[in-house]
């Protein structure tokens, strides 16, 4: 094959490359730099600028251990991907994840294994080392259509170590291109390297997060216990209090503090004595007292964790009525905040709907007609109108 190779020898223009594509792809690098993009957003800003530039391109990323490049993004005009989809169709595979043992392409060894950046004058001969021989005759048609323009194949090197290669065709490329080709595949490597661990980073704390839910679960199913709640009381209110949160147009960044903060609503009970908690009579004026500081110490406790501090507004402030009447601050109105005032609602359906210790569930036809009759009083007027809504368009949304 006659592949030339970046450390000097058949060299071509002598001035170093065309001024129109170091201008283009230092564009592309300066996009992919200015923020931290997903592989998904460095593969389609490649995809887009190459073939803006008239060219054709591929990003493949090495798997060592086993010598195999997997093909993670191929840059194609529309023309030519609508051609390149009828073969895919007809053999059943797809140029996006292809793979290819390295040793079966002589210019992907010199890439991959000797860490070379490589000119080839005519691709057509690369074309012939991937393509299985069971089916170059059916493939012909579309290595004719794509001719044998030159191309640059280059290493993506990321803190010495190959991980990938960055291939560019197109009639205009010569040897001279391949500094500036190379330096563009740094860039592409550490762009993809930043959004690996980025990734990393997010899967990390996906997993802590599902931790920490786990345990405000534990947490609060031993409460609903202590307190004689009816068993998976706080985590049935959380549910449908998301639901209530999102049809009222509450932003999905919010929902988590949200279901944390409904998880938690009476986790300040923990401080509450079991003689007044699990009382089974009624409560004496002191005792209230000593009840109405569960809020209280729930902002307390929870104010303190940056994780959960969020989510604080509903354990402490879900006692709070429309009317001013409710403790611990007697907020009335929009001053009770608003993810407080959607719990409020769902909490007291739920508890009214649940088996107590003392009584049966209540009916849902009496339910509803409390919640109707203590809207501008006990809860916010658009949320029951909201709660309405919901429960009207999907039922099930609501237990009972």
């Amino acid at each position: 094959m006659a592949a030339k190779n970046g450390n000097g020898e058949n060299k071509g223009n002598p001035q170093g490359g065309s001024l129109k594509l170091i201008y283009a792809l230092n564009a592309i690098a300066t996009t992919l730099q200015e923020s931290i993009q997903s592989e998904e957003n460095v593969y389609e800003v490649f995809n887009n600028q190459v073939v803006a530039l008239g060219l054709r391109g591929g990003i493949s990323m090495l798997d060592e251990e086993n010598q195999v490049l997997y093909f993670k993004s191929v840059a194609l005009s529309n023309s030519l991907k609508k051609i390149l989809n009828r073969f895919e169709k007809k053999l059943k595979v797809t140029a996006d994840g292809f793979s290819i043992p390295v040793d079966q392409v002589d210019v992907y060894q010199m890439v991959t294994q000797v860490g070379q950046s490589v000119f080839v004058p005519d691709t057509g001969k690369v074309s012939e080392q991937i393509i299985p021989r069971r089916i170059k005759s059916l493939v012909k048609p579309l290595l004719n259509t794509l001719n044998h323009p030159p191309g640059i194949y280059a290493p993506l090197v990321f803190d010495r170590k190959i991980k990938g290669m960055l291939n560019v065709v197109g009639p205009e490329l010569t040897e001279s291109d391949i500094p500036t080709l190379q330096a563009f595949a740094n860039q592409i490597a550490v762009a993809l390297e930043n959004a690996r661990l980025v990734r990393k980073l997010q899967d990390a704390n996906e997993e802590l997060d599902k931790a920490y839910q786990l345990t405000l679960e534990g947490w609060v199913k031993a409460l609903d216990l202590r307190d004689n709640e009816t068993e998976g009381h706080t985590v049935r209110a959380a549910d449908m209090t998301v639901h209530l949160a999102r049809f009222m147009g509450v932003s999905g960044g919010n929902i988590p503090h949200i279901r944390r903060g409904s998880l938690l609503h009476d986790i300040g009970k923990m401080a509450i004595p079991d003689s007044i908690l699990r009382k089974p009579g009624p409560l004496s004026p002191e005792e209230w007292k000593v009840m109405k500081q569960h809020p209280k110490t729930a902002y307390n406790w929870l104010s303190s964790i940056d994780y959960l501090k969020p989510a604080v507004e509903i354990p402490y402030c879900h006692h709070e009525h429309w009317d001013g009447r409710g403790y611990v601050q007697g907020l009335a109105g929009d001053d009770i905040p608003f993810w407080a005032r959607i719990f409020t609602v769902i909490d007291v359906w739920d508890a009214m709907r649940s088996d107590r210790p003392y009584r049966n569930a209540i009916p849902v036809k009496n339910t509803l007609k409390y919640i109707r009759e203590e809207s501008g009083k006990l809860f916010d007027p658009r949320v029951v109108e909201a709660f309405f809504d919901l429960r009207s368009q999907k039922p099930h949304t609501f237990a009972g």
